[in-house]
């Protein structure tokens, strides 16, 4: 077990990536805090929050923000942490989606600055870019739209939310101790030669 005796904090972790990545989290033995905005009853408003944009960076990278600010300080006590923040290959740009784009490429660049920040306590700051993974937004993606983007993955299909949770745990496990203010792209080579 990896993470035996260390403690997560899973946000994002009702579905998708995020519950994928609690339950390995707790496999490989952590102790697993997780969280979830769930927008029921308010679906209306969050869909005119995202259309103006507001809601897509306060959620991808403020949340990010206020989640490291709150959880970096135990980690330099206790000179020991993994920081896995979640990007997207969005980050690299897509048509009709600036908001999107810009918010994770903001994940990108404060994980660069919070490694170079926590190094010299033992906290090691990463994060993770996916492709398209199957959660239920891409499930509910018509079958002709959903091939389209599967044409676009060298690898030719689209990941399971448990492959990207594998890349959590190995980046939060003492094996990943030397890696700090990367970007890993699991997107099946979407990212290769752009």
């Amino acid at each position: 077990m990896r993470l035996r005796d260390r403690i997560a904090l899973v946000t994002g972790a009702a579905s998708g990536i995020g519950a994928a990545t609690a339950r390995r989290f707790a496999r490989e033995g952590a102790t697993v805090a997780i969280n979830d905005a769930k927008p029921e009853g308010l679906e209306a408003v969050a869909g005119e929050i995202r259309a103006a944009g507001a809601k897509v960076l306060s959620v991808n990278l403020k949340g990010t923000f206020l989640c490291a600010q709150a959880a970096l300080p135990g980690m330099r006590e206790r000179a020991w942490g993994r920081v896995v923040n979640t990007s997207s290959i969005g980050s690299l740009g897509n048509i009709g989606q600036a908001n999107y784009a810009a918010s994770k490429a903001g994940v990108i660049g404060l994980t660069k600055t919070l490694a170079l920040e926590y190094a010299k306590y033992g906290v090691t700051v990463n994060a993770i870019a996916p492709g398209p993974v199957m959660t239920a937004m891409l499930a509910g993606v018509p079958d002709a739209i959903r091939e389209r983007i599967i044409a676009q993955v060298p690898v030719g299909r689209i990941a399971s939310p448990d492959e990207i949770a594998g890349v959590h745990v190995f980046l939060a496990s003492d094996e990943a101790s030397f890696i700090t203010g990367q970007v890993i792209f699991a997107d099946g080579g979407m990212s290769v030669g752009i």
